[in-house]
């Protein structure tokens, strides 16, 4: 399907986004958080209190939450959610964390089960894919703020072993002898599910297509669009070099938690450097080296032949997920040996401002 606007979703049905992470969602759930008000009045109920769902929805999809000292999902996140999509039958309900794509068939289902309240409620899903060579290194500069200190390199031979379970997100594992949209077509029936394709020619696709879906007014969720760190722009190579250098240290040498990490790295650091500063050319670009090319193209080749197979609805172009990308030679790879001084300067006070609690201005501490 060329066009980006599809058929909504009849009222009283809920929407699930899930996934794949660095494919816009963002800029969806943020979107949709600062509108929930509006949402509301136009018949779209966006539930909860946070940006996206990730607890509620990591109880339904079976998946742990990193971060918090228990990592064990609770019942009541979800059920909060419940109670409130509960209160507005005839709303369209929205649901989005992309990170549901990672669970398996029986996480799926029970995610859809409990959405549909048992198969009383219509659930149909939405599933966003991009180009596999532009995705990989992409994810491994976010799993970078996670504590990952695995080379580009070395992440790359890996996620690549096997190009038709893609080892990179957890999304395209085959755990339970499925590929990712045939688990969740399966589940819901191919007519409740929409892939949408990210293409550069057509950078307002995503929120089109979703307000399509929830029969939104065109441009309502173009509206609020992030800003600095909350707009998660991808590290430079130099940035993404500096990161990886510090989970050596703080992780691999000194034993640094996840939660430390979390907050020093993630929030401090990275949070820092991506709401302060915009990255030099100089700095380079993350790109996939000539080697992984054609792996990249292949592993794109069978996700957009699965897709096909399953007959699901399409927005975009599946070819692009096969698209030949820029490649970097082997000197573009290689870590820088400095970094600008004002480069070096933000990461400093990002890890000062969180580990002094001062402000999110940075303009005075907080009061402990």
């Amino acid at each position: 399907m060329a066009a980006d606007t599809v058929d909504p979703i009849p009222p009283g049905a809920r929407l699930v986004h899930i996934g794949l992470p660095k494919t816009g969602s963002t800029a969806l759930q943020y979107a949709a958080s600062q509108l929930k008000k509006r949402l509301r009045r136009e018949g779209v109920l966006y539930p909860g209190k946070g940006e996206n769902h990730h607890k509620g929805a990591s109880w339904l999809a079976g998946l742990n939450v990193a971060y918090l000292p228990d990592p064990t999902p609770q019942e009541r996140w979800w059920l909060n959610l419940e109670r409130e999509l509960d209160l507005h039958p005839q709303h369209r309900g929205f649901l989005s964390f992309e990170m549901i794509c990672t669970t398996d068939s029986d996480g799926a289902r029970r995610t859809v089960d409990e959405i549909g309240d048992r198969g009383r409620i219509p659930v149909h899903v939405t599933l966003v894919l991009r180009n596999i060579g532009t995705f990989l290194p992409s994810y491994w500069q976010e799993s970078l703020k996670r504590g990952n200190s695995a080379s580009l390199e070395e992440y790359l031979r890996r996620a690549l072993k096997d190009p038709a379970a893609v080892d990179a997100s957890g999304a395209f594992h085959r755990r339970d002898g499925l590929g990712l949209v045939e688990r969740w077509s399966e589940i819901v029936g191919p007519e409740n599910v929409t892939v949408i394709v990210l293409e550069k020619a057509r950078p307002t696709r995503l929120l089109d297509t979703f307000e399509s879906m929830l029969a939104l007014p065109a441009g309502i969720l173009h509206s609020e669009p992030p800003v600095g760190a909350g707009a998660n722009r991808g590290m430079s190579a130099a940035e993404a070099a500096l990161v990886r250098r510090l989970n050596e240290q703080i992780i691999g040498e000194w034993h640094a938690s996840s939660r430390e990490h979390r907050n020093l790295v993630h929030h401090g650091v990275v949070g820092r450097l991506l709401s302060s500063r915009e990255p030099a050319e100089s700095e380079g670009k993350l790109r996939i080296p000539g080697w992984a090319a054609e792996s990249c193209a292949e592993a794109g080749r069978i996700l957009a032949d699965s897709v096909r197979s399953t007959g699901v609805r399409v927005v975009g172009d599946l070819a692009e997920l096969e698209r030949p990308v820029p490649t970097a030679d082997d000197e573009a790879l290689a870590p820088p040996d400095t970094v600008p001084f004002d480069f070096a300067v933000q990461a400093l006070l990002g890890m000062f401002a969180r580990s002094t609690g001062w402000t999110a201005d940075h303009t005075a501490p907080l009061k402990q």
